[in-house]
C-alpha cells in the first residue's frame, strides 16, 4: 500500500486541495455565499437571526456533505477497479457485499440498514436538538456577549491570520477532545456498552463514520465539537465552517476503507494515518485518535499498531496475506469488553 507522505504527484493534489480549503473557501464564501444565505436569515429576524442562522447552519453541512461524499464512493465499492483497490487498506478480504456467502452478504447489508438509521437519528434528530441547546444556553444562560455570536456580517470577518488561528485553535482541542473521550469509551465498560455499537464494523465504509449509538455519539462526537467552539468564542462562522469541512472529511476518511493518497487531511507531517483507524476497528485497540498523530504519541495508542506493523509486511499493515488476527503474535491484552 503507497505511503501516503511520501513526496509524490498525489501529494501535490492533496496539498492543492488543502490550499483551496484553507484559502479558496473563505474568498468564495464572502463574496457569493454568507450575505446572500445567512446574512438574509439575520435581517430577516432581528431578535434570533444569529441563533436561526447557526441552527441552518449546523443543522444542513453535515447530512449534504455525508451524502455528497457517499455517492462518490458509491460506484468506486461497486465497481471493484484496480485503480482503487491498489489503496484499499484491508486487502487481505474481499469487500463484505462480494463475499461469496449468502450469509455474509446478508449480514452486511442488515449492518448497513442499521448505519442508515443511526445516522438519520444522530444527524438530523440530536445534532438540531444539541445545536438548540447550545444556543439558547448562549444566550440566557451564560449571557454571551452578543458580539461573539454567530457572525455572518462582513464587518466582523476574520483576517486571514486570525482565520488560521482559530481553525488550528479549533482542531486541536476538538482532536484533543476525541481521543480523550474515545480512549474513555474503551476504558470503562459503562462506557464501551454504547460504543461497542460502533465497532460491529470491522471492514469500514463511509456508512460506518455516523454508526454510534446516540449516546456514543453525544459524547465522543458531539461532545468534542461543543468543546472546541466554547474554548474558542471568538471564531467567526467562516472559521467554524471550514473547521466542520475538515472534521467531517477527516471523519469519512478515517471510514472510506481505503488510503488515498490525495487525501488532504493524511499527507503532512503529524497527520494520523487512514490505516490506524482501519486498525483500531478491526482490533478493537489503540489508535484512538483520528486527524492527528500528537496525542497518541504523546499519552498512548500506538503501542499495538506499531506491534503489529512490526510483525507485518512492510508493504503495510493490512498487506499480510494471512489472515489478520490470526497473525497478530504479540501478546497484549484485549478490551475486556470485546
Amino acid at each position: 500500500m503507497p505511503d501516503p507522505k511520501k513526496p509524490s504527484a498525489w501529494m501535490l493534489v492533496a496539498l492543492l486541495q488543502t490550499l483551496a480549503w484553507l484559502f479558496g473557501v473563505p474568498i468564495l464564501c464572502r463574496k457569493y455565499v454568507w450575505d446572500n444565505v445567512f446574512g438574509v436569515m439575520v435581517a430577516s429576524h432581528p431578535t434570533y437571526g444569529n441563533e436561526i442562522a447557526e441552527v441552518v447552519f449546523v443543522t444542513v453541512i453535515p447530512p449534504v456533505f455525508f451524502l455528497s461524499y457517499t455517492l462518490v464512493m458509491i460506484p468506486i465499492y461497486a465497481g471493484n477497479y484496480p485503480f482503487f483497490e491498489q489503496y484499499r487498506i484491508q486487502q487481505h478480504v474481499c469487500w463484505p457485499w462480494f463475499d461469496p456467502r449468502p450469509k455474509v452478504r446478508e449480514d452486511f447489508w442488515k449492518l448497513s440498514l442499521r448505519s442508515l438509521k443511526f445516522t438519520a437519528i444522530n444527524i438530523f434528530l440530536l445534532v438540531p436538538s444539541l445545536v438548540v441547546v447550545k444556543t439558547f444556553a448562549d444566550r440566557e444562560v451564560f449571557r454571551k456577549d452578543k458580539t461573539l455570536f454567530f457572525r455572518t456580517d462582513d464587518e466582523h470577518w476574520p483576517s486571514m491570520g486570525k482565520n488560521i488561528q482559530d481553525i488550528f485553535s479549533l482542531v486541536l482541542i476538538h482532536e484533543f477532545g476525541f481521543y480523550l473521550s474515545h480512549k474513555m469509551m474503551h476504558s470503562y465498560p459503562f462506557l464501551y456498552q454504547y460504543h461497542k455499537i460502533h465497532h460491529e464494523y470491522k471492514i469500514n465504509t463511509t456508512l460506518a463514520a455516523q454508526h454510534n449509538h446516540p449516546v456514543d455519539f453525544v459524547l465522543s462526537i458531539s461532545g468534542p465539537a461543543v468543546l472546541a467552539l466554547v474554548l474558542v468564542p471568538t471564531s467567526h462562522s467562516i472559521s467554524q465552517f471550514q473547521y466542520l469541512l475538515w472534521t467531517l472529511w477527516a471523519n469519512l476518511d478515517d471510514h472510506v476503507g481505503y488510503a488515498f493518497p490525495w487525501s488532504p487531511v493524511r499527507w503532512f507531517p503529524g497527520s494520523a494515518a487512514t490505516d490506524e483507524h482501519e486498525f483500531h476497528h478491526s482490533k478493537n485497540m489503540g489508535c484512538y485518535a483520528s486527524k492527528l498523530a500528537c496525542f497518541n504519541s504523546m499519552f498512548g495508542g500506538y503501542e499495538h499498531y506499531d506491534a503489529y506493523y512490526a510483525n507485518a509486511d512492510r508493504g503495510g499493515v493490512y498487506n499480510n496475506k494471512k489472515d489478520g488476527a490470526n497473525s497478530y503474535k504479540i501478546k497484549v491484552v484485549r478490551d475486556k469488553q470485546q
